[in-house]
């Protein structure tokens, strides 16, 4: 299948190996006209022949079976829009937009159905296994940690949504009951969120924190068993407590979870990257096929995003338009 490439970020060269490694054929690729960077990215990956030096307007014009938009967030919506107008399939990189309007627009258009979201981590094993686990459980509680090496609205947009998605699809949507937001005085942004949520089946305690000495995790807890992700891309499985006795060495009593099960995501591209690109292809050949990824969930996903950082806190940022 021949495809349409706009980007040539750093994000973008994960997107070119698995689209040749799942079989897509990129005959057009540009973004800015006549960018010396995208020129470069071409050449990098054997595509400059296939460089437009016409930009991403070129490329949309070009004859292939579908598009991948993978640029600055803060364009996204403008170029999606205009590429939909082309009625074909397109994979779309998160969270598609900064702003939950803008976005909502986009789902009004009359191709909108064609959108494939790059929500990548609902593809590990890892999610999926998790997943899993949370169907067949009966409730408990969820812990739902969210750090970062960078504080603000726009990284939580960027990074934290992959948490929440994730949070979505393996546990359902859910409630938001409390929450408290820590503004950073010396710009006016959020520096922390903490959150009580729950769902019929689930209570869920949400710490997004940036700049602390930890990782990305959601930790299911539920009746003997404790099921984690920590980092995402590594899944554990915790039954039973081993208790060792203080001893000279070492003068505490220590109870140690018993690890059943655990293996880390495995692969030789980007991680969820194949599994994605596969079932987008099947996409584009049909459609009417329901997806994990699709516009709507993305939607929901950046609407969750914004209730926990709703508050006036955020009314302060003026970089978001706001609903």
């Amino acid at each position: 299948m021949k495809i349409g490439f706009i980007g040539s970020g750093p994000i973008s060269n994960f997107h070119i190996q698995a689209l040749i490694a799942t079989g897509f054929e990129v005959n057009a690729i540009g973004t800015r006209k006549g960018s010396k960077n995208c020129q470069q990215f071409a050449a990098k990956f054997g595509l400059l022949n296939q460089y437009c030096k016409g930009g991403w307007e070129e490329v949309i014009e070009a004859d292939v079976d579908a598009f991948c938009i993978c640029i600055d967030t803060s364009f996204t919506p403008m170029v999606l829009s205009k590429t939909l107008d082309k009625n074909k399939p397109i994979f779309v990189e998160k969270p598609v937009a900064w702003e939950l309007d803008k976005v909502t627009r986009i789902s009004q258009h009359p191709f909108s159905q064609n959108i494939f979201v790059g929500y990548n981590r609902r593809y590990y094993e890892t999610t999926i296994k998790l997943k899993e686990y949370c169907d067949k459980a009966k409730g408990g509680t969820i812990l739902v940690n969210i750090p970062d090496s960078t504080a603000g609205i726009r990284q939580f947009l960027n990074n934290g949504c992959h948490i929440i998605d994730i949070l979505r699809f393996v546990a359902g949507d859910f409630e938001i009951l409390e929450k408290s937001i820590r503004g950073n005085d010396e710009n006016s942004d959020i520096s922390s969120i903490s959150a009580l949520a729950q769902n019929k089946k689930w209570k869920i305690l949400i710490n997004a924190h940036s700049l602390i000495p930890s990782n990305f995790s959601i930790s299911v807890n539920s009746e003997k068993d404790v099921f984690e992700l920590k980092p995402i891309e590594k899944f554990s499985w915790y039954r039973g407590i081993e208790i060792r006795e203080p001893t000279l060495e070492e003068p505490i009593r220590q109870y140690l979870p018993k690890l059943q099960h655990s293996f880390i995501e495995n692969s030789q591209y980007k991680p969820g990257f194949i599994k994605m690109y596969n079932e987008f292809a099947a996409f584009i050949k049909n459609k009417e096929l329901e997806h994990k990824s699709n516009l709507n969930e993305a939607i929901t996903t950046l609407s969750y995003c914004w209730k926990l950082l709703d508050g006036d806190i955020s009314m302060k940022f003026s970089d978001f338009e706001r609903n």
